[in-house]
């Protein structure tokens, strides 16, 4: 005890309680590995005597320190160190094992990881992440340009938006009302614009495309399932179809679209569950299916048994004649689902997703829509109600889509005078991108690492094929550069493709 009881100094904390410091000094001592578990302890009398202390202290701080669980009294044996204590030695040594082990194992359960495509490891890429912000610049897959939204609109939509949540108490779990405000509006624009027979109940509200395709999928495929997707299209939509399960079949595509006789010949080959289309303007080729093709493909989807789910990404861009209707706009159809959102019109910000389908399976996505979330945002929900509702979106639109078309032909006008036929430059019915080939003596592969050495980000078409197969052309989206930057990201992009070229 001579060596334990040299460090226990009643002297120190004067403001603490002696029997207090004795406590502290047992515990500090069972710590270090001076009093090992199970070591007997002087009786309250000699250990008294031995601080010179009053016995009532010892008895009170011995007390103490067994209720803590440093100390045990053993009746008619005396007092020590409860034994359940782990020593110093064999918890550093433990320490120290499972430090080690922690560093080379991973987390314990088998965890399910889907293989995704590159297409989400160049999100994270600094050039996507900086934008047009420095000096970094980016043809993205066709987003707005968030710098022509009516700022002055949204601030003063928002904010009634905000006065009327807290009138309602939609600032709470429970916002049914403001839900039921957008898909009513949503309705509308659909019917109007689109020639869907919908309504409010036939509306689910996601946070996105994403989100609508996966809530979509998820209630229909089940693993070993056929899934149809085009050769060449959205990489989130397969990469959803494949971690659900899905066997993905590639049908193929050429300048009037998806080819329906393919899928014909799939169909009799397999049991197809779904097929994944982007008919009014292809992503990424910008093709539109023709007419006679969209019929075909709703009679196969009868005949086989078969749901077409059609996203619809860019419906409101159109530039040369009439837009397509929607392949869910036929009145004879029973197997569409109907996917689109607002991002095109105001940017990925504003999240809001929808789907339209039959009344019986939106009651089937919204029970699986609360496995996801039970609340949205309400004020969020009322001021694009009220955007679409009183007009301001579709005043937005034509604002916009005048610059955009100025855009596209900037584009179109700066590729042909900087690559001449080393380029074949689609003219999209619509949207906002360009789906762009380049001669085969230019590598896009290539191309795409040196662009991003010159601080712009382009997506080799490699990226658009399920099959990873090579693909020697490029989507640039012209939407989210004015004719200035447009300009300065062609001159980037033809000095990457001349190191780009084979020798």
């Amino acid at each position: 005890m001579r060596t334990w009881r040299l460090l226990l100094d009643l002297d120190a904390s004067p403001m603490k309680a002696s029997y207090r410091k004795i406590v502290d000094g047992l515990a500090s001592a069972i710590q270090s590995g001076r009093l090992e578990p199970g070591a007997a302890l002087p009786g309250t009398r000699e250990l008294a005597e031995i601080l010179d202390v009053n016995r009532k202290t010892v008895m009170l701080a011995y007390e103490e320190a067994i209720v803590k669980g440093w100390l045990v009294s053993e009746p008619r044996r005396g007092t020590f160190v409860n034994a359940l204590l782990e020593s110093p030695q064999a918890s550093s040594q433990a320490t120290s094992t499972k430090r080690k082990a922690a560093q080379t194992a991973s987390f314990a359960p088998e965890v399910i990881s889907p293989a995704l495509p590159p297409y989400f490891d160049d999100l994270h890429l600094p050039s996507v992440r900086a934008g047009r912000n420095g000096e970094s610049m980016y043809f993205d897959n066709g987003a707005p340009d968030h710098r022509l939204l009516p700022q002055a609109v949204l601030h003063r939509y928002y904010r009634n938006a905000m006065k009327t949540a807290f009138k309602s108490n939609w600032v709470k779990y429970g916002n049914l009302e403001s839900a039921e405000k957008l898909r009513t509006a949503l309705a509308d624009m659909l019917r109007t614009t689109r020639n869907l027979a919908v309504t409010s109940d036939s509306i689910c509200l996601t946070q996105g495309t994403q989100m609508a395709l996966h809530l979509a999928a998820s209630a229909l495929i089940r693993p070993g399932d056929v899934v149809l997707v085009e050769r060449l299209s959205y990489p989130p939509a397969w990469a959803i179809f494949r971690a659900l399960g899905a066997r993905i079949e590639v049908v193929d595509i050429d300048p009037d679209g998806c080819k329906t006789d393919h899928v014909e010949a799939l169909c009799k080959l397999h049991s197809v569950r779904l097929i994944y289309v982007t008919p009014h303007h292809q992503f990424p080729t910008t093709v539109s299916i023709r007419a006679d093709r969209r019929q075909k493909l709703l009679l196969l989807a009868a005949r086989y048994r078969f749901t077409v789910i059609e996203e619809d990404y860019d419906h409101e861009y159109h530039f040369e004649g009439r837009p397509y209707l929607p392949l869910a706009s036929d009145p004879q159809q029973r197997n569409v689902i109907y996917i689109g959102s607002l991002s095109k019109l105001l940017g990925s910000s504003f999240r809001c997703g929808f789907i339209a389908a039959p009344v019986n399976l939106i009651e089937v996505l919204n029970r699986n829509l609360l496995l996801m979330s039970t609340q949205s945002d309400a004020v969020m929900q009322k001021m694009l109600a009220d955007l679409i509702s009183d007009g301001e979106l579709r005043k937005h639109l034509r604002r916009a889509s005048k610059l955009y078309r100025l855009r596209k032909e900037a584009l179109q006008d700066g590729l042909q005078a900087a690559f001449g036929e080393e380029v074949s430059v689609r003219n999209p019915e619509g949207g906002l991108a360009l789906w762009v080939e380049f001669d085969k003596r230019i590598r896009v592969d290539a191309l795409a690492k040196h662009a991003a050495d010159k601080k712009l980000f382009i997506r080799s078409g490699r990226q658009f094929s399920p099959q990873d197969s090579a693909v020697n052309a490029v989507r640039l989206g012209f939407a989210s550069m004015n004719p200035d930057e447009i300009g300065i990201a062609i001159e980037r992009l033809y000095a990457a493709s001349r190191l780009a070229m084979k020798k």
